[in-house]
């Protein structure tokens, strides 16, 4: 809806338009910040700060409602880093992040550990009389049991992107092609549950928004197969090699720790 919406915050109701006023809880109290002052602000009053406002139902009967408001604030300009300031970050299925200071963060793979629950619920549903009430209740609690791992994925994702982008000043990822990844029907599972792209766009937006760079390197650059140490490459490196020795150098490379160093070094150009 664009405009004429009415926000009462003294009764916590809104009014909307052909609907009329209803209650609701307020999360967010950003007018204040905007110079909105008062118990009731209208939209056709406030249009250079109110915009749009958008309402939105969940499979399990939820109603959320997302105003858009303009501050006039501009995300402030991207700082200066270096490659000491940086960090590179190869994703996996293993390994949520490795990171190319060597630390690793696990992958908590929500789906997998619903999974015997969700097949349960999804067989009580597909036993049920189509457009019965007992196949309601059970589609609702399949859409419930759906919503709490996406709810789970989402947190983590967010705690983690939050960490990497207040620590360093630019991070570092690779290019996925993951819908031709998920061709594979061995890993598409796997790779759903990772949600990789949500990750990165969390990443994206949070530096948008702290003044940080989200670098990202091609999709076809050997960062596993490349030793971080004198760019020897290896030349028959399979998805089940974990370690790997550089014949070159002598050294015992962690997989995702060495794709990790090589990711940051790709992203700024530096040569090996």
């Amino acid at each position: 809806m664009p405009q004429h919406y009415i926000i009462n915050f003294a009764t916590s109701k809104i009014n909307l338009p052909k609907i009329g006023w209803i209650k609701v809880k307020i999360h967010k109290q950003l007018f204040k910040e905007m110079g909105l002052e008062g118990n009731i602000i209208k939209s056709d009053s406030n249009s250079e700060f109110l915009k749009t406002i958008a309402v939105s139902r969940t499979p399990t009967e939820k109603y959320y409602i997302s105003i858009l408001t303009d501050d006039g604030e501009k995300c402030p300009e991207p700082e200066s880093f270096s490659h000491a300031t940086m960090i590179g970050v190869d994703v996996g299925l293993l390994t949520f992040a490795t990171l190319s200071t060597g630390e690793k963060i696990d992958n908590p793979k929500f789906l997998k550990i619903s999974l015997e629950r969700l097949k349960f619920l999804q067989r009580r549903v597909s036993r049920k009389v189509i457009g019965s009430k007992n196949r309601r209740k059970a589609a609702y609690k399949l859409a419930k049991l759906h919503e709490k791992i996406a709810n789970q994925r989402h947190d983590f994702q967010h705690k983690v992107s939050k960490k990497l982008i207040s620590e360093n000043q630019a991070v570092a990822v690779e290019t996925l092609n993951i819908k031709g990844m998920k061709k594979n029907h061995k890993l598409a599972q796997a790779i759903s549950d990772s949600a990789w792209y949500s990750f990165v766009q969390k990443l994206t937006y949070k530096a948008e928004w702290s003044g940080k760079t989200v670098l990202k390197i091609g999709q076809w650059e050997s960062s596993s197969k490349t030793c971080s140490v004198c760019g020897y490459k290896h030349p028959n490196l399979t998805e089940d090699i974990r370690e790997w020795l550089c014949p070159s150098c002598n050294v015992l490379h962690d997989r995702d720790i060495n794709a990790a160093i090589n990711i940051k070094k790709f992203a700024v150009g530096t040569t090996v």
